[in-house]
């Protein structure tokens, strides 16, 4: 009988194990990115894009920026609603070309912590003179799923 009880134990313990990856595996963590070229930050003041994540996921925003100009991407993004979409990092990213003036991209990482639906927003300002106006706004509505 003891080994009966242990035998049944084992086989319930590998089939959890193996129902268990099966379903993890259905929704891995995964990254979604979303990028606006350089040409695009120029052309427009005001930017609009939406995503859809799961919890769990990870969202990167790449944003074309130019460091050879006074001109500079909020590095502390506005989040509606903080609960469900929460900035990891920000950092720049150089030009991948050696020509002079090349602009690269302002990068920030984000992590989906719940369900619901909130904005994410920075600006393009110059840091020369006082309130200076920025030169393109860009909003991102982001949905956790």
């Amino acid at each position: 009988m003891v080994k009966v009880r242990l035998l049944v134990t084992v086989a319930a313990l590998m089939l959890s194990t193996v129902v268990g990856c099966h379903f993890a595996s259905r929704n891995p963590p995964s990254t979604k990115t979303v990028h606006v070229p350089m040409t695009d930050v120029l052309t427009q003041s005001e930017i609009n894009q939406d995503v859809t994540l799961a919890v769990g996921n990870t969202l990167i925003v790449q944003l074309g920026s130019n460091y050879t100009t006074p001109y500079r991407w909020n590095p502390d993004t506005k989040i509606g609603d903080a609960s469900i979409i929460k900035q990891l990092s920000h950092e720049f990213v150089q030009p991948t070309s050696d020509a002079l003036g090349a602009p690269g991209n302002e990068e920030w990482t984000f992590s989906a912590q719940k369900p619901g639906t909130t904005t994410v927003s920075t600006s393009y300002t110059s840091f020369v003179g006082k309130d200076a106006k920025p030169a393109c706004t860009y909003t991102l509505k982001v949905t956790v799923q």
